[in-house]
């Protein structure tokens, strides 16, 4: 009877450490992939991005996947939009006014 309360004392202290180790990491133990993407996203949604993240098959996720921040959004888009989003991101918009000086 001692050794299962001992085993189960064990058990719950080794759960509450994995628990608080993924806590103060912000990590979680399911891993958020994308699992479709995008291939057509509208250029103004493209100019509207204010960060990207790259996803890899390599990792923990089954497909590669650009993951774009709008807003308080994560859009899937395919990786190929990376070259046609790094130009955007290089050329100033025309449609902005000028500041006047």
């Amino acid at each position: 009877m001692e050794l299962k309360a001992t085993s189960l004392l064990l058990l719950m202290c080794t759960a509450i450490i994995i628990l608080s180790a993924e806590a103060a990491t912000g990590a979680s133990a399911i891993p958020q992939c994308c699992l479709d993407v995008s291939k057509k996203i509208p250029r103004e949604m493209l100019h509207a991005v204010q960060r990207f993240d790259i996803q890899s098959r390599s990792g923990r996720c089954d497909i590669d996947a650009l993951i774009l921040h709008i807003r308080h959004k994560k859009i899937c888009a395919h990786p190929k939009l990376r070259k046609t989003l790094e130009k955007l991101k290089k050329k100033p918009r025309k449609n902005r006014k000028p500041k006047p000086a």
